[in-house]
């Protein structure tokens, strides 16, 4: 693993995944990525009911992980991991909530086909777990304050050395300076536009 996301999504992480393959580190793990690997959900689903996991040999083959589910397992992760930096993704607190509300949030109401079993059950740990619940994500203070407590949590727990915050406009640099990569010559990904 060469680079561990403690960042949730809808900051960013659709583009980031984009670069770090470009930059030779991918696979990336995010979200997007369980409807193609509903095992992997499975295997979250099990480890929120208790299962041990062995992180090593299920990621066997991911180079890095950013968004949920990887994000919950950070600080595993970078025991794991010692040498990958940890990159905090983030956004503006208002316009992370607008782009989850319009998203996310809307694509997973109660009632609707969300797509595998796994998957489904693994989004709903999402609004449970960092939230209280999907219907708990309507009140914008209290799903803003969920976010912020977790970006400060992982600034206070992860060791400076290897912390990376990153924003979707700081680019290439801080990636490629976190991994001792030459900045490419080309734009950064911009895929998501909410």
């Amino acid at each position: 693993m060469r680079l561990i996301g403690a960042g949730w999504g809808r900051t960013g992480t659709t583009s980031l995944a984009a670069a770090l393959d470009r930059l030779g580190v991918g696979p990336c793990l995010q979200m997007q990525e369980m409807w193609a690997h509903p095992d992997l959900a499975d295997v979250w689903n099990e480890h929120h009911d208790g299962a041990p996991v062995d992180w090593r040999s299920v990621l066997k083959g991911w180079r890095s992980t950013v968004d949920w589910p990887g994000c919950w397992q950070w600080q595993d992760f970078a025991r794991i991991w010692p040498d990958a930096p940890i990159l905090l993704s983030v956004r503006p607190s208002d316009e992370w909530y607008d782009s989850v509300r319009a998203s996310i949030h809307a694509w997973t109401a109660p009632g609707k086909d969300i797509g595998p079993p796994p998957v489904t059950a693994l989004l709903n740990r999402v609004w449970e777990e960092d939230f209280g619940g999907w219907e708990c994500v309507l009140d914008r203070g209290h799903a803003i304050a969920c976010y912020e407590r977790h970006n400060q949590s992982v600034r206070a727990s992860c060791p400076p050395e290897r912390l990376v915050e990153w924003t979707v406009i700081d680019g290439w640099r801080p990636l490629c300076r976190a991994l001792n990569l030459a900045v490419p010559d080309e734009p950064f990904p911009h895929l998501n536009k909410r």
